[in-house]
């Protein structure tokens, strides 16, 4: 193909992925409130940063949180500071960190595959559930994969070309991917890399990668922010390094355990609607040179996670760019061929006619007296019912073309999937209303702001929501509960802060207005204290809001 030519075709699915990435990724992302618990604490540790000026030393309400390190918090920092603090600005770096792993994938894939494959693989990834959803909900997790990917990529580029500037922009995100998350990512690339080199038979490569400037360059991104916070706060490097790695990995103490087999339903849904395609590819493609290092990284990841005692959903999504390569590679090579055998259209009849059934029922309302005894799942129900049906319509349609025997080729269901995609995550971002309501105090701290100055004493009960210090902009005192901020109340600045019985009590009944915040499952909690007086203010997303006598009045109650 003339240069020419190439950059013109290069240039229009830039814009094809650019369009699709801001209807998937950005739009509507200021829309819906903050959700517990980690975007709660994802969103208020830099808005802390920012109201203090402590940029080296994280708090989570106006407490020390050392469990991760804080390129998140300092970019989103950086966002607020740029566009205000909102809702919007939080999530912009998250999105933003998406397309940038989906444009980076693109330009290594088509260099390496051909533009088309390019494509494919980039609307694979942009059209999976699972790299929409986190996409969405922030978490480390989005910003580690793409610096891990970058530097997987860099390496790839390293070894076969031998340009400097790859090795140097390797180290860099690798660097900063320390920064993110911490050292896990050195161990998953050194391990997938050592894999890698030694089935090329060139574990010698590995001197040319020890450059005396990279190493320099890794060390004066990653070192400085762990040597200063070892140096200001001595229980650091026991509980970062210790507790919340080794242990955390070789044991189930922080709760977060799972089967041997917890990330393959992970793996499947996350990468749903083309998941399906996963055994084939491997099958097909395992042997391929050229993705060797793609399976090598996938496996690597994957069994990685499956073997730490802590698991939590989006641990393996620095799976799913490489997997997107690993399937654009067999739909590119098999696009204009029919399934044989027809494995995977069964299983896609089957699945798209039980979301026909379904979104019939429910959509037609036919479920609606059977979940009317349940008020806040009946008005869900409702509020989703278009999306429901709009489903329903895209999985019969999809059915309808599946029937006809010259659509069953690769193209054709490429098409059909990403289609099918396209009308769900609309549909989703329609919906944007009934996202909102959903395991957030964002209304309940609106209803303590309606009550002005002099600001009410807030106390959390029972548990922590790490949605209300961001939307009361505030510190909230917590009763008969530390959770994840046990280490940090053990200061002596903040131990005032962390309630008991008694001292909840002391509090509620003081002639300061007081509001609590509960779940509902934790009223029984507060009852077995015997404290009278308080009054019922509002309800939302199963949570109470509790008023004393003095709060009452302010409220007019």
């Amino acid at each position: 193909m003339p240069p020419g030519e190439r950059r013109k075709k290069r240039a229009i699915f830039l814009l094809v992925i650019l369009a699709c990435s801001y209807l998937f990724l950005f739009h509507n992302l200021g829309s819906y409130s903050l959700k517990e618990p980690d975007e709660g604490r994802y969103a208020e540790i830099p808005r802390e940063m920012v109201e203090q000026g402590d940029y080296v030393v994280p708090h989570l309400n106006y407490v020390r949180y050392f469990e991760k390190p804080p390129l998140l918090y300092w970019v989103t920092a950086l966002s607020y500071k740029t566009f205000g603090i909102s809702e919007w600005s939080f999530r912009f770096p998250n999105a933003l960190a998406a397309l940038l792993c989906i444009l980076s994938m693109y330009l290594f894939t088509s260099d390496r595959f051909g533009e088309e494959t390019g494509l494919i693989s980039s609307l694979i990834l942009l059209t999976s559930f699972g790299f929409f959803a986190i996409s969405h909900i922030v978490t480390i997790d989005m910003l580690f994969s793409f610096l891990l990917f970058a530097a997987l990529l860099c390496f790839y580029q390293y070894y076969l070309k031998k340009g400097r500037l790859f090795l140097y922009l390797f180290y860099a995100a690798l660097a900063l991917a320390v920064l993110a998350k911490g050292p896990a990512a050195l161990i998953l690339l050194a391990i997938t890399i050592l894999i890698f080199l030694r089935s090329e038979k060139r574990l010698p490569f590995l001197r040319d990668m020890l450059s005396i400037k990279a190493l320099l360059l890794f060390s004066v991104i990653a070192l400085p922010w762990f040597i200063v916070i070892c140096l200001r706060e001595k229980g650091f490097f026991q509980f970062f390094f210790i507790d919340q790695h080794i242990l955390r990995f070789l044991t189930t103490k922080h709760k977060r355990s799972g089967p041997l087999y917890y990330f393959f339903p992970v793996l499947f849904g996350g990468l749903f609607p083309w998941s399906i395609f996963i055994p084939r590819a491997v099958a097909e493609l395992w042997r391929e040179r050229e993705l060797r290092l793609f399976f090598i990284w996938s496996l690597v990841v994957f069994t990685f996670f499956s073997l730490s005692g802590s698991k939590l959903p989006p641990y393996i999504l620095p799976v799913f760019p490489a997997v997107s390569v690993i399937l654009a590679c067999l739909f590119r090579r098999e696009w204009h061929h029919r399934l044989k055998p027809k494995r995977e259209l069964m299983i896609y009849a089957a699945f798209f006619s039980c979301i026909v059934l379904t979104g019939l029922v429910q959509g037609t309302g036919m479920l609606d007296r059977y979940i009317a005894s349940l008020p806040e799942v009946a008005a869900v129900s409702k509020a989703v019912r278009w999306l429901t049906l709009s489903a329903s319509i895209a999985s019969l349609a999809i059915l309808i073309v599946m029937s006809f025997r010259r659509m069953r080729t690769y193209w054709s269901l490429f098409f059909v999937l990403g289609a099918f995609s396209l009308v769900l995550f609309t549909g989703i971002m329609l919906h944007s209303h009934v996202i909102d309501r959903l395991n957030t105090t964002k209304e309940l701290a609106r209803e303590i702001n309606k009550t002005g100055s002099p600001a009410p004493v807030v106390i959390n009960f029972g548990s922590f929501d790490e949605t209300l210090p961001f939307y009361l902009k505030r510190r909230t005192y917590i009763a008969e509960y530390f959770g994840e901020l046990k280490m940090g109340s053990e200061y002596p600045d903040a131990k005032d802060y962390f309630l008991d019985k008694k001292g909840f009590a002391n509090m509620f009944l003081s002639d300061r207005p007081v509001f609590v915040v509960l779940k509902e499952k934790r009223l029984s909690w507060l009852e077995a204290a015997e404290i009278e007086g308080g009054m019922l203010i509002a309800r939302y997303a199963k949570r109470q809001l509790i008023a004393n006598r003095a709060a009452a009045e302010k409220c007019g109650k």
